[in-house]
């Protein structure tokens, strides 16, 4: 069996039945969590002796740094729990800049003291190098584990679990339950802090109790963390809520409601400047402007899904002359009524709408966050209805466009990702695969570094996602160029073809 490093060396191994996949490695701490054959393993799981390929990860990787930030999850909530017994553990992942736990304090908040009295027990719980080790359970045994131990949130969690076996992991006396994988032990974690703390609901339910999350950060070198903290820290000083408070570009006031932005004259002017450069770019590339407006019929959001599949992110309806509407979420019916509201020829096509659509979703509070993420926005909207032919060639110019509009804002540092095919999805495998191939062959064709993201795309048709990085290395989602093969079915779009 051949083992892949992560520098990559590999190495050629025999006699595997029964090893752990540890004992077969180099001595190293930089070795963090394995793949075999493609799955996600902790180093200390056993091999059988018929596995063909183990790949080793480090922290550079994707998973290595989810691995050592969820492990470092599960410190922060044993450190909780040997200090605040009475405290319930609900769920700790990591996330893409280091991790979270949400705990049930019974209605009361950590203080700047306690923090730091958690921190330091982390610390002890990492010089304590506790083994991390796996067990399955039968699902029932498992949730008479947690209700011996009072840990109610597992055991809903449990509940809702189909598979008739599970698995938990201990380190000294804690116990949690985790699908993984995670850290061979505590000791494997060098740097860590806790970063803030702020209220949550479970399950993101405002109806529900509501709980304390607690952020932290875990680095394997003191200097990395040292960096980090001094990248934070300017991230601070560049906020945009303090920006747009201190230059009077904005304001959020309750007596408007959360997530609903006011803009003063300086912030209206600079958005002004910007629709402009957008509306101006896109005339020059063929795009035909639109305007639709703020609410609709139901019917329309039948026909289009939105109520099937969007509603619990749509505002309630309201009832006018006993014809009831909705405020919407999205401008796609809009523009697809544009389009139906003649008779299309292929010589027409193809036809590219653009529209500044401001539009309303309703996002729970506790995910708000300045224009980050709010519940009216104005959205930089354009659909094109092309002939197959001329799908790749409309992808390529429209990749072009983003980029262009992106650099054009000083956007340097962005990913693309194309994402594929989900286990739900409308459209036949035929389609899919037509549809993903263009999408592939645009964004090569602009020689253009790519990731898959498996899996990833809508219900509706894949996509090429471009996200950009802030000044942490966070990634923020921007442009998507999106396949829909729902829409034009359920709005019975037709053109009249070569044939008539």
């Amino acid at each position: 069996m051949r083992i892949f490093l992560p520098d990559g060396k590999v190495l050629e191994v025999e006699n595997i039945k029964g090893k752990r996949i540890l004992d077969l490695l180099p001595q190293s701490r930089e070795y963090l969590v394995a793949k075999v054959d493609g799955k996600p393993v902790d180093l200390t799981y056993i091999l059988e002796g018929n596995e063909e390929k183990v790949e080793v990860f480090d922290f550079k990787s994707d998973l290595g740094r989810e691995t050592y930030w969820h492990t470092s999850a599960h410190i922060l909530a044993q450190a909780v729990k040997e200090l605040f017994p009475d405290v319930k553990i609900t769920i700790g992942p990591a996330i893409e800049n280091g991790f979270y736990y949400d705990f049930d304090l019974g209605g009361k908040t950590f203080t700047p003291e306690d923090l730091k009295k958690i921190e330091e027990r982390m610390r002890e719980i990492i010089k304590r190098d506790l083994p991390l080790k796996r067990e399955i359970l039968k699902k029932d045994e498992a949730i008479k584990l947690f209700k011996n131990i009072g840990e109610d949130y597992k055991i809903e969690i449990l509940e809702e679990i189909p598979d008739e076996y599970v698995s938990v992991y201990r380190q000294g006396d804690f116990v949690d339950l985790c699908r993984g994988p995670h850290l061979p032990s505590t000791g494997y974690v060098r740097a860590i802090k806790i970063l803030s703390s702020s209220s949550s609901y479970w399950r993101g339910d405002e109806t529900r109790e509501v709980l304390q999350r607690v952020y932290g950060i875990s680095f394997p070198d003191k200097s990395q963390l040292k960096e980090y903290m001094k990248k934070l820290e300017e991230a601070k000083a560049r906020d945009h809520r303090k920006l747009g408070r201190e230059l009077d570009l904005f304001s959020i006031n309750e007596d408007v409601g959360p997530g609903l932005i006011l803009w003063h004259p300086k912030g209206a002017t600079i958005r002004m400047i910007i629709e402009d450069f957008w509306r101006k770019e896109h005339i020059k590339r063929g795009y035909q402007p639109v305007y639709t407006p703020h609410v609709g019929r139901t019917k329309l959001w039948e026909i289009s899904g939105h109520l099937e599949y969007y509603k619990e992110n749509m505002y309630p309806s309201m009832k006018l002359e006993n014809v009831e509407y909705y405020i919407k979420p999205m401008n796609c019916p809009f523009h697809i009524l544009i389009y139906k509201s003649r008779g299309r020829s292929y010589r027409d096509l193809p036809i590219r709408y653009a529209e500044m659509g401001t539009v309303y979703r309703y996002e729970r509070s506790g995910v708000l966050h300045g224009l980050l993420r709010v519940r009216g926005f104005t959205q930089d909207d354009a659909h094109i209805f092309c002939t197959p032919e001329q799908v790749e060639d409309e992808i390529v110019k429209v990749l072009d466009f983003t980029l262009f509009i992106l650099k054009s804002f000083g956007f340097k540092d962005f990913n693309i990702y194309v994402s594929t095919r989900p286990e739900d999805s409308v459209g036949s495998p035929e389609m899919w695969e037509l549809a993903t191939k263009s999408l592939i062959k645009a964004v090569e064709k602009l020689n253009l570094k790519y990731s898959i993201d498996e899996g990833g795309g809508a219900f509706y048709g894949p996509k090429i996602d471009v996200k950009i990085k802030d000044a942490l290395g966070r990634e923020w989602q921007c442009s998507t160029i999106q396949f829909d093969f729902n829409l034009p079915e359920r709005f019975d779009i037709t053109y009249r073809d070569k044939d008539g």
